[in-house]
């Protein structure tokens, strides 16, 4: 899995050395394994979670994963807190649609004000699938045929290659 990851980097011409990293973290496997990644390979980095509020107690137990794995890593951790039902309902968006908008725009504020190069998300092969498959039964046609991009701008998905 190291491997495919650094050569995903070295085909995408992207290179961690003297850059600060950013990785989103929700407490799920595949960004642990992220995380772990980054501490194996020697990253400079930190982890963001943000807390959507939308499972109650297992909310704040996610959040609470992660500022203990990241003293453990020894890394810094950014933790927010936000009321996803309601900035949905303010805009006139879906949850998920509301919870997207609220993490990357944190994201990439926390990016700016923090000095971070790159933000790391750990969207793997199974996400690009089931990206592809709503944008597809939603009518995106061609234009939703992509899934998602390894890369947009900061933004780095450098498990995109693994199930």
């Amino acid at each position: 899995m190291l491997r495919k990851i650094v050569d995903f980097l070295e085909f995408q011409k992207i290179n961690f050395e003297n850059k600060k990293v950013l990785i989103a973290v929700s407490g799920g496997i595949d960004s642990m394994v992220l995380v772990h990644v980054a501490k194996k390979l020697e990253w400079n980095f930190a982890v963001a979670h943000m807390n959507f509020k939308l499972r109650g107690d297992e909310s704040e137990g996610d959040q609470i994963f992660v500022e203990k794995q990241a003293a453990h890593y020894n890394v810094k951790v950014f933790c927010k807190q936000v009321d996803t039902h309601e900035f949905a309902t303010q805009h006139k968006i879906s949850v998920q649609e509301a919870a997207r908008n609220l993490r990357y725009e944190w994201f990439d504020k926390l990016a700016t004000e923090e000095g971070f190069h790159y933000i790391l998300t750990a969207h793997h092969a199974g996400d690009v699938a089931e990206t592809l498959f709503f944008n597809l039964v939603r009518g995106a046609g061609l234009s939703g045929a992509h899934g998602i991009l390894a890369s947009n701008g900061k933004i780095i998905r450098p498990m995109l290659q693994l199930s």
